[in-house]
This record gives structure tokens, sequence and C-alpha cells, in this order.
């Protein structure tokens, strides 16, 4: 009878160990990590972020102010998106909005997504209301869920 108990105790540890090695990233962080920046790439205009600062999203300029041209926000490093792991077959996001800072016109909006297709494989999507004045980077895929080898840039301009 003990070995049974015994027996059965090992199978659920066993079972339990597979299950916790399949659906647990492979990176000890808890959290996924993008490393970005807005920069304005208008030569004459200064931009503005016009959303506030999304769940997730640290190091912008806070509160917003006007960037000058050649500028980003932040002003030097990067800003990061960080959220927990949203599970496989889920995504999380942010969305960010920028603006000509004189009469806040020519806006665009961007979009930062995670996407942790399985426990290994995680892909990084940027949309942007307006791909002909503001450019996002193509996407990016990696085993971790760490987008901070790079930072990724968002162009802005009128």
């Amino acid at each position: 009878m003990n070995r049974v108990k015994v027996l059965s105790a090992l199978a659920a540890l066993a079972v339990g160990g597979a299950l916790a090695a399949n659906t647990a990233p492979a990176s000890a962080s808890p959290n996924f990590n993008v490393w970005f920046a807005v920069q304005n790439n208008d030569a004459s205009a200064s931009m503005i972020r016009t959303s506030g600062i999304p769940s997730g999203v640290s190091g912008l300029i806070s509160p917003a102010a006007a960037v000058p041209p050649g500028g980003t926000d932040p002003a030097s490093g990067h800003a990061t998106f960080s959220l927990p792991y949203p599970g496989v077959g889920h995504s999380s996001s942010a969305s960010l909005s920028y603006a000509n800072a004189s009469g806040l016109t020519s806006s665009c909006s961007y979009t930062i997504k995670v996407t942790e297709n399985s426990a290994t494989s995680f892909t990084l999507h940027f949309t942007t209301s307006d791909a002909t004045r503001c450019s996002v980077p193509a996407d990016a895929s990696n085993g971790d869920g760490q987008f901070t080898t790079q930072t990724y840039i968002l162009n802005w301009q009128t």
C-alpha cells in the first residue's frame, strides 16, 4: 500500500514538473521587456506625446513635453514596455500617440504588441496609424520575450 502511495506521489510530481517545464517561459524574468524610443524625424517641427503613458510603459518624458527636431522621447536611452508574460496564444499591447507640438496636428498613433506563441517563442509587432510619415520597425522574434538587445525606434514627422 505504501508503494502505491509513493509511486502515485512520484508520478504526480513528474507530471507537475513536466507541465511547469512546458508552460514556463525560457527566461528567468517574470515579464517580457521591449526597449523603444520615439524619434522626431521632422526638420523643423517639435513633437509631443498626446496620449497618457500606458500600463507597463516606463521611461518616457513625464509630463509630456515638446521634443525638438532630431530629438527622442525619452531624451536619452530608451523607454521600456514590460508586463507579465501574456500566456501562450495571447498578447499584450501598449498604444502611444504623438503630434506636432504646435497645434497638435500631424498625429500618429503607435501600438507595440508582444505575442507569446509558445513557451519558447515570442513575437514583437509594431503598428502605426500612418506608415508614410510615421514608420515603425519590422517584426522581431525570440525565445524569451526579452527584446532588449537594441532600442526599437518609432519615427514621427509632419
